[in-house]
């Protein structure tokens, strides 16, 4: 069941998109700055790519064992903190930068 491509998917979804939107607002709320919209999102669907990768490769080498493991929890969490990062340095703006 752990190598079916839709299921790493879903998978991948679950753990990746709670953390990515709590970790914009934990941005937001310390840097005082905010991210486009657009970027916000195209950001989701590469952190999402990202921690779909890293769960393909865990389902390879842990089998059925997958969700046993921290392994899609951490590389969902750990690639939307990447993306937000890089978004934020890259096309972070604060209040007055319009």
């Amino acid at each position: 069941m752990s190598h079916d491509p839709s299921y790493l998917l879903g998978v991948a979804l679950g753990f990746t998109i709670v953390p990515y939107f709590i970790l914009y607002m934990i941005y937001v709320l310390m840097t005082r700055r905010t991210i486009p919209i657009l970027h916000l999102l195209g950001g989701m669907l590469v952190a999402i790519g990202v921690g779909y990768v890293a769960i393909t490769l865990g389902a390879g080498w842990l089998e059925e064992d997958l969700l046993k493991t921290p392994v899609p929890m951490f590389s969902g969490v750990i690639s939307a903190g990447a993306v937000i990062s890089l978004l934020g340095k890259w096309k972070g703006r604060g209040r007055g930068d319009d």
